[in-house]
């Protein structure tokens, strides 16, 4: 996030770098960011002709810079080299054409690496780290407890509001990536449409629930000791997602029940839980009312019974769906 801000300035100024390199998980944050540093060579020549996209598994060191120093007609290019294998093991380019270039690049020319990830000792990353002309970013996915922050920084670009409840509702429905929650905020403007405020109830409408609120649900119905409730939530949960997953998913959430349960022992109240197990305020109220419907010693057991659950699933020890249904079954007792 604080990256496609750096990069706007840089816009803003007309200070690109001769050199970049991004590399990170979130692919969402670096395609937005793509956008952003695409707008400043459109500004000189809105046909995107001094712009040029290749592929690192295609191309060789040798002919990328020969692209990078290439002049173009028009006063800036750009040369984006994505599916950058130049980190991996066993990688067999030969990289000196790049480390010449580092040490005399194209002023016209921005090119710029994007790689999944990097090695900080590799000389293709130390080159270029000691470049003054060039710029490393990492592009990471938020921390839990900065999406709210991300999600009302897009409204505000998109020109809508929503209250933080209804922020860490729509989070928690939706899920902690990215590229999903921009998808869903695109929906639900098409669907508010002149209205600058989105409620509880639009999400309630257009936001599709998370494998994590189906979770919720399945212990929900748990606490209320309702095998056939529990066990219609675990089959629509296990009808999106593998056993393995769905079964971690409960660990954690029963990993979480436990520390509200803990934190309530020694004195602690709600407004402590978010910060203390690390999750959105939102969640943390949801599940510290949960863990008070549950009891300690059913919730010990319910933990106990995931650990055999997983044991029997990573032995081969049964049908995947049956060894869940019989381990909800338990929960419930």
């Amino acid at each position: 996030m604080r990256e496609i801000e750096r990069i706007k300035e840089s816009v803003a100024k007309g200070e690109i770098p001769a050199v970049y390199l991004w590399h990170g998980e979130d692919r969402f944050l670096i395609q937005e960011a793509l956008k952003v540093l695409k707008s400043f060579y459109f500004m000189t020549d809105s046909s995107g002709s001094g712009m040029e996209i290749v592929t690192a598994k295609e191309l060789s060191p040798v002919a990328i810079v020969e692209r990078a120093n290439t002049m173009s007609f028009f006063a800036n290019r750009l040369v984006v080299v994505e599916d950058v294998t130049y980190f991996q093991d066993g990688q067999s380019a030969d990289l000196e054409p790049f480390l010449e270039y580092f040490a005399n690049p194209n002023p016209a020319t921005c090119l710029l690496f994007i790689s999944e990830s990097v090695h900080r000792g590799r000389k293709f990353y130390k080159a270029l780290a000691k470049m003054t002309s060039g710029e490393i970013m990492e592009f990471s996915p938020p921390k839990r407890q900065e999406l709210p922050g991300w999600v009302q920084a897009e409204l505000k670009a998109r020109e809508k509001s929503m209250d933080t409840q209804v922020v860490s509702q729509f989070i928690e429905w939706t899920g902690p990536h990215t590229g999903v929650l921009s998808q869903e905020l695109d929906k639900l403007i098409i669907y508010v449409g002149d209205r600058k405020k989105i409620t509880s109830e639009d999400i309630n409408t257009i936001t599709p629930r998370s494998i994590e609120t189906t979770v919720f649900e399945l212990l929900d119905a748990v606490a209320s000791q309702s095998p056939p409730k529990a066990l219609r939530a675990l089959r629509d949960v296990l009808r999106k997602e593998p056993a393995l997953k769905v079964l971690a998913m409960l660990v954690r959430q029963v990993r979480l029940l436990l520390g509200c349960d803990a934190l309530r022992s020694q004195g602690g109240n709600v407004s402590e839980a978010a910060s203390a197990l690390g999750i959105s305020p939102f969640e943390a109220q949801k599940i510290w009312h949960q863990s008070i419907r549950i009891p300690t010693e059913q919730l010990s057991k319910a933990l106990s019974e995931c650990l055999n659950t997983d044991l029997a699933l990573k032995t081969g020890g049964g049908d995947a769906g049956l060894l869940l249904e019989i381990m909800i079954i338990k929960f419930c007792r």
